[in-house]
């Protein structure tokens, strides 16, 4: 039980997980986006056997939701990025979970962004979500530190409100696709990790929107009824 304990809790110590493109991340329960967001049906996320069958994956995100809103949160992630691996150059934040709905609470959690990004000035950090109320609200007064890029996963219609918005904040615009014509992203066309492919293109912002393909089981049909 013993030599259990010590497994766990080795694999416990990191917050920082190792997705499928090869990339280091920063994730945390779904609790906060999946009731909010209108595409919850097509998430990639919905067949993610890691969330559904792995307790100790699971056990990590419980806790990367609360370590996020503390005054740990940089100290903590600051050291996993220096140490972990011989150190990490890119780090992607929420490829699973979302800033809180509360928005008292989101604003805390961006502000931990903000300041881990400005603490590690040397690596490239990208933030993906969906709060558009988080960035309103805390945008207009914190500029962007250089190397973070903000990835707002628009609506299926968005309105020029938030179209300007992100235009005048340089906040990277996204969307999902229904064919691999329309979409500017390799790796969600051919399957293989942003390594692989030689690509890094989402930790810089570009007035270009960047179009995913849609990807998962029965997704494709779900999501024309969406466009409808």
């Amino acid at each position: 039980m013993y030599i259990k304990r010590l497994f766990l809790k080795l694999i416990m110590k990191y917050h920082l997980s190792f997705n499928s493109k090869g990339l280091h991340t920063f994730d945390k329960t779904r609790k906060s986006c999946f009731d909010s967001c209108e595409i919850n049906k097509i998430c990639y996320m919905n067949n993610n056997l890691q969330i559904n069958i792995n307790k100790i994956y699971k056990d990590k995100l419980d806790s990367n939701d609360k370590l996020i809103k503390s005054s740990k949160f940089v100290r903590i992630i600051t050291r996993e990025i220096k140490f972990k691996n011989g150190g990490i150059s890119k780090v992607r934040i929420f490829s699973n979970g979302d800033f809180d709905k509360n928005i008292e609470i989101s604003l805390k959690e961006i502000n931990n962004i903000f300041n881990l990004c400005k603490v590690n000035p040397f690596v490239k950090f990208w933030l993906v979500t969906r709060q558009f109320e988080t960035l309103f609200s805390y945008i207009p007064k914190h500029k962007i530190p250089g190397n973070l890029n903000i990835m707002f996963s628009t609506p299926i219609n968005p309105n020029q409100f938030f179209i300007d918005f992100c235009n005048k904040y340089k906040i990277q615009m996204a969307k999902i696709v229904l064919t691999k014509k329309e979409s500017n992203c390799d790796s969600s066309k051919n399957g293989k990790s942003c390594i692989k492919n030689n690509c890094d293109k989402c930790f810089s912002f570009s007035n270009t929107i960047r179009a995913f393909y849609i990807h998962g089981k029965g997704n494709k049909s779900k999501l024309r009824e969406l466009i409808k």
